[in-house]
């Protein structure tokens, strides 16, 4: 009925719906379109963002040295310590020239961040493609997992999975090279120990997990931490551990994984 016919307003409207559903299907775009806005010029706008996807998806590959103009760079090697830092300088400034952003964590030295940079990050595969006010931004962690918050992230993670007896005990961050107070022991043996502590109890409740400091020798880290549980063994009434833990970290096929844990109530 002629009523119920469709204004050019309402079908420009649905064709922009249409767009921007294809878009997403296409190439995971999210869009969001105002009530208000103008539907010839979102329609004028999605067809540019389906372009510029277009052009992105099928440009080719180079690496990141590549992208930014192949410039000259000192090997580490030739740098005193003092030229360290304006040498990263200026390798910043090149990549930002080039709208290329990397973060600069602060457990890295000098020396660890310019031999990442150069050895590393140069070489990392990026998309050619440029776009006016188009940003390329990469995270060092998205390389590295070597900062202290990987340390007490997979501390966590490692005790949180040892006091879940709602599922089973998978030991993701425990390391092939254990050690107790006094010997290595293998991963299997820590596993054995682990699920033979969980078996003696009806319940292991974490109450507080507390990092307090990150201590280093000869390579291998130390986590310092506080900490609150509860365990209501099978033949025995609740109990609460709480006081200061300490887990023995090292780093291995770029993660840190646990080698030893002592802490109130429990112990490897």
């Amino acid at each position: 009925m002629e009523e119920n016919k469709l204004t050019p307003t309402e079908e420009q409207r649905i064709e922009n719906e249409l767009k921007a559903l294809n878009l997403e299907l296409t190439f995971g775009a999210n869009t969001f379109i105002s009530g208000d806005a103008p539907p010839e010029i979102i329609s004028q706008w999605l067809d540019n963002v389906k372009n510029y996807e277009e052009e992105y998806v099928n440009a080719p590959k180079v690496t990141v040295y590549e992208f930014i103009g192949q410039p000259d760079i000192r090997p580490l090697e030739k740098l005193e310590s003092e030229e360290l830092e304006l040498a990263i300088e200026r390798i910043v400034k090149l990549l930002e020239e080039k709208c290329v952003l990397i973060d600069r964590p602060e457990h890295l030295s000098p020396r660890g961040y310019y031999r990442f940079l150069t050895e590393e990050f140069m070489q990392h595969s990026i998309t050619h493609h440029s776009a006016p006010g188009m940003m390329h931004f990469f995270n060092y962690d998205e390389f590295h997992h070597d900062g202290p918050e990987f340390i007490k992230e997979h501390v966590s993670e490692f005790l949180l999975d040892l006091l879940n007896l709602d599922s089973d005990f998978e030991g993701v961050w425990l390391s092939e090279n254990c050690r107790d107070d006094h010997d290595a022991i293998t991963r299997s043996e820590v596993m054995l120990r682990c699920n033979t502590f969980r078996a003696l109890h009806r319940e292991l409740k974490p109450l507080a997990f507390q990092p307090e400091s990150v201590q280093v020798h000869d390579g291998t880290m130390y986590l310092f931490f506080g900490i609150a549980w509860e365990a209501t063994p099978l033949n025995g009434e609740k109990q609460k551990n709480e006081g200061l833990g300490i887990c023995q970290l090292g780093w291995e096929d770029g993660e840190w994984m646990v080698q030893g844990v002592n802490m109130p109530g429990f112990a490897f």
